[in-house]
C-alpha cells in the first residue's frame, strides 16, 4: 500500500490552460493531488502531525488551522512561541512556507 501511494505521488507534473493556451509542464514537488478520492484522506494524515507535541490548542477545519493558548505569564508566551516555531519548521520541511 505504501509503495502504491508513493508511486502515485512521485513524478507528478502540472500545467495551466486558459483560453486555448497552455503553459509548459512543470514538476510538482510537494502537496496532495486535488480532485482525487484518496487526496483528502492523505491530506488528513499529512496535517494531523501538527498536533504532535504541541502544548497549545490546535483547531483544524478544511485547509484552515488555528493555534492558540491563554497567555497569563512569560512561560505561557514562550510555550506558544515554541509551538508556533515548531509549526513553521513543519511548514518549511513540507515546502508549505509562504
Amino acid at each position: 500500500m505504501v509503495r502504491w501511494v508513493a508511486s502515485w505521488l512521485e513524478d507528478r507534473k502540472q500545467r495551466v490552460c486558459l483560453d486555448g493556451y497552455s503553459s509548459t509542464w512543470t514538476d510538482v514537488l510537494s502537496g496532495i493531488p486535488q480532485g482525487s478520492v484518496v487526496g483528502p484522506l492523505l491530506f488528513l494524515f499529512f496535517i494531523n502531525v501538527l498536533e504532535d507535541g504541541s502544548m497549545s490548542v490546535i483547531l483544524k477545519f478544511a485547509d484552515d488551522t488555528k493555534i492558540f493558548r491563554k497567555v497569563t505569564n512569560t512561560m505561557d508566551g514562550l510555550q506558544l512561541q515554541q509551538d508556533l516555531n515548531r509549526d513553521c519548521d513543519w511548514a518549511d520541511k513540507w515546502q508549505m512556507g509562504v
